[in-house]
């Protein structure tokens, strides 16, 4: 084989691998019982690399990074959450903690940069039961946003933390 067959050949098979790797279109998400549960978020994105992806892959990622808040498929819940807040979460969200996953609990906390005691949230997302809570602490004030009226049940860790949050806006009073 010549130079420029062998060229054409090279070129050919690279084209080939190339086609083959492009991202699989996913029409419906299938469902899945509680214990490894897809969100209906999941459903309203129109590619997903991996459909085994579930919410668990957050852990450890920013929120910040990830651009949970503004891209994610659960972003338009947020924004119905929230209401007019959820503006000022997205713009105060600067400083962070990456999402940590207790049980079927998944946290992430953020603040406004030089000025976490002025404003302040923490989200919770209960990955069993699909559901987000926000809490939102502002100049001394508490807001607790819960989804569909829904009380995640925080405990361990994520409850002593956010204890201690609460008494801090107390004892500002």
């Amino acid at each position: 084989m010549n130079y420029r067959a062998k060229y054409i050949s090279a070129a050919l098979v690279s084209s080939l691998i190339l086609f083959s790797c492009k991202k699989e279109i996913i029409k419906e998400v299938p469902k899945t019982d509680s214990t490894s549960i897809k969100t209906e978020a999941l459903q309203a994105d129109s590619i997903v690399l991996n459909p085994n992806d579930t919410l668990y892959g957050l852990v450890d990622k920013s929120v910040i990074g990830t651009q949970f808040l503004t891209k994610s498929g659960l972003a338009p819940r947020l924004k119905k959450l929230l209401g007019a807040d959820y503006d000022q979460m997205v713009k105060n969200w600067n400083t962070e903690t990456p999402f940590e996953k207790q049980d079927n609990i998944l946290h992430a906390w953020g603040c406004k940069q030089h000025d976490c005691s002025t404003y302040s949230y923490d989200l919770y997302i209960d990955v069993k039961n699909n559901k987000i809570n926000v809490y939102k602490f502002s100049e001394s004030k508490l807001t607790v946003f819960k989804e569909d009226n829904f009380d995640i049940e925080i405990k361990d860790n994520f409850l002593k933390d956010l204890n201690i949050k609460k008494e801090n806006i107390q004892n500002k009073k």
